[in-house]
C-alpha cells in the first residue's frame, strides 16, 4: 500500500500578502496602542495611589502610622476607633462641618447652575445692544484670579454685615463666570434657533419656551455645570477661611485645615493624625459618590459640540 506524498504548503497569491509597509504600519499602530495603554495605567495609578494611601492610613492609629509599612494595612485595624474619635473630638465639630459643606456646596451649585444657564441662554439666543460688552466681561472675568477678589469681597461683605454668615460664603460663589461662558457656548449648539422660532409661532412666551423647550435640551450642560460648581465649592478653602471666624460655620476644608495646622505646634495636646486622615477620607467620599450618577450627563455635555458638529 502506497501513501501519497505530502502536498507542498499553499502560498498566498502575491496580491493577498501583506506588504512591508502594511506590516510596519501595523507594528507602529500596535506600539502606539501599547504606549497609550501604559500611559493610561500610569495616570490611573497616579490618581488612585493617594486614595489608596488615604484608605489604608485611615485604619491606623498614631503609632501604626509611623511604624507599619506605608501601603499595607496594619495587623489590627483602628478605623472604628478613629471614626469615633473624629466625631466626638472638640464637642463633635466635625459633624457640623459636614453639614456646612453640604449646605454650601448644594445651595451654591444650584444657584450657580440657574444663574449660569439663564445668562448663557440669554447671551446665546437673544440679540440686544449690550450683548457683546456683557459677553466680553464674562470672558474677561475668567482671567482674574479668584485670590485677587478676596480682599474686595471681604470689604464689601463687612460693609453689608455678611461676614461670618452662610450667605456671605454662598453669594460670591453663586456667580460663576466659567459657568456663564460654558452655558453660552453650549446653548449656541444645543438649542436650534428654528426650534425657538417654531415655539414662538405656536404662541408660547419666552419663559415658557425656556422652561419647556430649551431647558430639557440643556439638561446635560446643566448637570455638568452643577457638578463643576459643587466640586469647586466643596473644595474651596481660601474664601471661607477669610470670611468665617466661627468654627461652627466652617466647612470641611477649613476645619480640617485648622486641625492639620496644629499637628506640629507644641502645647496643642494630642496629635490629630488619625482624625485628620479619617476626616479627609470622609471629605472625598461625596465627590466619588456624586460623579457616577452624573457621569452620563457630563459626558454628553462635554462632547455635544464635537458630536453634533453644528
Amino acid at each position: 500500500m502506497t501513501t501519497a506524498a505530502p502536498s507542498a504548503p499553499r502560498r498566498l497569491p502575491a496580491e493577498t500578502r501583506p506588504l512591508p509597509t502594511q506590516r510596519r504600519s501595523r507594528r507602529v499602530r500596535r506600539a502606539k496602542v501599547t504606549a497609550g495603554t501604559a500611559l493610561l495605567i500610569l495616570a490611573a495609578a497616579y490618581v488612585v495611589a493617594p486614595l489608596y494611601w488615604l484608605l489604608i492610613s485611615a485604619t491606623k492609629n498614631s503609632s501604626q502610622l509611623f511604624s507599619s509599612p506605608t501601603f499595607l494595612p496594619p495587623a489590627h485595624l483602628s478605623l472604628g476607633a478613629n471614626l469615633r474619635s473624629l466625631f466626638t473630638f472638640s464637642s463633635g465639630d466635625f459633624k457640623f462641618w459636614i453639614i456646612n459643606s453640604a449646605v454650601y456646596a448644594t445651595v451654591t451649585a444650584t444657584l450657580a447652575t440657574g444663574v449660569s444657564t439663564l445668562c448663557g441662554y440669554a447671551l446665546a439666543k437673544y440679540r440686544f445692544g449690550l450683548r457683546r460688552p456683557v459677553f466680553g466681561v464674562v470672558v474677561g472675568s475668567l482671567m482674574v484670579p479668584a485670590t485677587a477678589l478676596v480682599v474686595p469681597i471681604f470689604m464689601l461683605e463687612s460693609y453689608l454685615h455678611l461676614n461670618n454668615t452662610y450667605q456671605g460664603v454662598i453669594l460670591p460663589l453663586a456667580l460663576f463666570p466659567f459657568g456663564a461662558y460654558f452655558m453660552t457656548i453650549y446653548s449656541m449648539d444645543a438649542v436650534p434657533d428654528t426650534l425657538i422660532d417654531a415655539a414662538r409661532i405656536d404662541g408660547a412666551g419666552e419663559l415658557t419656551i425656556f422652561w419647556r423647550v430649551a431647558r430639557p435640551v440643556l439638561m446635560p450642560g446643566m448637570a455638568t455645570m452643577f457638578l463643576l460648581s459643587f466640586i469647586a465649592t466643596w473644595n474651596n478653602y481660601f474664601l471661607p477661611l477669610v470670611l468665617l471666624g466661627d468654627p461652627g460655620r466652617f466647612p470641611l476644608t477649613v476645619g480640617l485645615g485648622a486641625w492639620a495646622s496644629d499637628l506640629h505646634q507644641a502645647g496643642t495636646g494630642q496629635p490629630l493624625y488619625p482624625e485628620v486622615i479619617a476626616g479627609s477620607l470622609i471629605a472625598v467620599l461625596p465627590l466619588l459618590i456624586l460623579f457616577p450618577f452624573l457621569q452620563k450627563y457630563v459626558a454628553r455635555g462635554l462632547t455635544f459640540g464635537a458630536i453634533a458638529g453644528e
